[in-house]
């Protein structure tokens, strides 16, 4: 079946079993089942929104007898939306997830270190493990049952080769060796490798934490509605997984959408069956580029996540997103021990915040000079920085342990609107 075919026989049956599509395309004067050329360009868009009008099941277009599992978004951006997944469904991500460069195999021992409750992330990689036929420690989410200092334990005991997590749980993980006398880079020698999730990663914090634990970072990029849509070759670039899904790059000053270019993700899955996914605008600013010439041979279309668009501001004229900030404080800080960051920005004064342990203050103040003519130079920003022990304005690194872990949000802005500063993961509108 060819991509054409597909794209026609996904719609259809959207149009067909999927009572809130169906409704939302009859509104529009659309009749997907006669499919011609130009069609698909004149679909209405799904958005998050719509996700919450369809619930529960709305967008359901099986049979509930078929449906395998349920899951639920997390509810980062607004209230959570539901998953549907058939079998077929399931084992269609499965095989997705055994795409990237990480290459899992039977000598592998994976730590799954994401939520397994209603999110399906951690489902997704301990599947995959097993189907590879990995051992999987099943970890889950920071609660009373798993501290860091019991995960910290099972990742030493058991020989974990393969660390599947946030990227700030690796930034945790470490801070907790170092307290307890363990070089990270050295005392945990099986550990090859850590697949990322969850958050945007900056080119620089990608580094750091490669050389904090002397590992290789294999980004993964997707959502709860969409499982995975693309992951990190062994040559690091992050694939777009383009023979799974269509893909566009959605202008958002003409409305106009295209296979690559800078812009907001629009995602049509090809194979889902319980709640198709047709032109679905993910919210995320991506760049598209054409994946030829990758070192790892793949012609898959590479993929540049910027971040959410709720979470851009403007200095001088110019966007920039939170992971902008985070390349430069982790460049600079190349090497330190690991520092957690935080910050307001208002026009083009950033008040940042960086969080040492006493041992690793003196090096990270010997950098705030470099790091505020970095900030100056590549982002136009002026920059008041201070730095503190853990724990004096941030929730992450508290002994508190049994808090839930969620996605952390690292910068807040003033007057621009967007999500607020919030350590523990929820956020607040401005």
């Amino acid at each position: 079946m060819t991509d054409h075919d597909a794209t026609a026989a996904i719609v259809a049956h959207a149009y067909l079993n999927a009572p809130y599509l169906r409704a939302k395309y009859q509104a529009t004067g659309i009749d997907p089942t006669s499919w011609s050329d130009g069609l698909f360009s004149r679909l209405p868009f799904t958005t998050k929104d719509d996700l919450r009008l369809a619930y529960p099941d709305g967008l359901l277009a099986v049979d509930p007898a078929e449906v395998a599992v349920v899951h639920e978004s997390s509810g980062t951006t607004g209230e959570p939306t539901p998953a549907y997944f058939t079998r077929g469904d399931i084992d269609e991500w499965l095989d997705r997830m055994l795409f990237n460069g990480v290459g899992l195999s039977e000598r592998d021992v994976v730590l799954v270190k994401t939520p397994y409750s209603m999110l399906t992330t951690a489902h997704q990689m301990h599947g995959a493990a097993q189907r590879a036929g990995a051992t999987v420690i099943p970890a889950g989410n920071r609660t009373e049952l798993m501290p860091y200092s019991r995960a910290l334990r099972l990742l030493r005991d058991y020989r974990v080769t393969v660390a599947y997590c946030m990227p700030v749980e690796l930034m945790l993980f470490a801070r907790r060796a170092l307290g307890a006398g363990l070089d990270p880079a050295k005392d945990f020698p099986e550990l090859r490798a850590a697949v990322v999730n969850g958050e945007v990663l900056s080119a620089a914090k990608k580094r750091f934490l490669e050389e904090l634990w002397s590992i290789t970072l294999y980004p993964d990029y997707g959502s709860t509605e969409t499982t995975t849509l693309g992951g990190a070759c062994a040559a690091g670039s992050l694939h777009l997984w383009s023979d799974r899904f269509l893909f566009e790059v959605l202008d958002e000053a003409t409305g106009h959408c295209s296979p690559y270019g800078t812009g907001e993700l629009v995602v049509t899955s090809y194979h889902r069956r319980a709640m198709p996914i047709v032109r679905y605008r993910m919210g995320d600013i991506v760049t598209v580029s054409d994946g030829a010439g990758c070192r790892c041979g793949s012609d898959r279309p590479r993929v540049l996540v910027h971040g959410r668009a709720a979470d851009r501001f403007t200095v001088r004229g110019r966007s920039l997103f939170p992971i902008d900030v985070e390349d430069v404080v982790y460049g600079a800080l190349f090497g330190c021990e690991p520092v957690f960051w935080s910050g307001e920005v208002d026009d083009d004064l950033l008040t940042l915040v960086l969080e040492a342990t006493d041992s690793g203050s003196a090096e990270v103040r010997r950098r705030t000079e470099g790091l505020a003519a970095a900030l100056q130079d590549r982002l136009g920003m002026r920059s008041a920085i201070s730095v503190v022990p853990p724990g004096t304005g941030m929730t992450l690194d508290r002994q508190a342990e049994q808090e839930a872990m969620f996605k952390p949000v690292y910068l807040r802005t003033r007057g621009q609107g967007g999500r607020g500063l919030d350590y523990t993961g929820s956020s607040q509108e401005n």
